[in-house]
């Protein structure tokens, strides 16, 4: 039997360029299906410091071994006080429970009653984001005990 000269290398070719198409399907299909898939504010939080420190705590659920980045913003209408905090998370896949402490900005102080929460989060693996997910939540600030 005769080989035909450069058959060998189109096979080779075709298998490699198949493994790459499957390698890069997988490493899609996970970044498409990457989420944030539980999340919010818990209604209480509180308030540390005269006013000038919050404590707000609250579950989030995301894809495993991905990186929740939570950014927050508290605002309170009636003093006009205005707080911020970031943390991150390492995502299980399970529920887990996050804590965040926002500092005001600018002179005024927070104090007990109502308030809003937005929070972002924003998941990521070891290729980019792969998740965003922003909400608003009203809260009620108690005092530290």
């Amino acid at each position: 039997m005769f080989a035909r000269p450069g058959h060998k290398k189109r096979r080779i070719g075709f298998v490699s360029g198949a493994v790459a198409v499957t390698v890069v399907s997988v490493v899609l299909t996970r970044t498409a299906f990457a989420r944030i898939t539980v999340n919010t504010v818990d209604t209480l939080a509180v308030v540390a410091d005269n006013g000038r420190h919050l404590v707000l705590t609250g579950p989030i659920a995301c894809t495993p071994d991905d990186r929740a980045y939570l950014e927050v913003t508290v605002t309170q209408r009636a003093t006009g006080a205005v707080a911020a905090g970031r943390t991150r998370i390492t995502c299980s896949g399970a529920v887990a429970q996050w804590e965040l402490h926002a500092s005001t900005r600018g002179a005024e102080r927070f104090q007990e009653g109502p308030a809003t929460a937005v929070a972002l989060a924003r998941t990521a693996n070891g290729i980019g984001m792969t998740d965003a997910h922003q909400w608003l939540v009203r809260i009620s600030l108690i005092a530290e005990q």
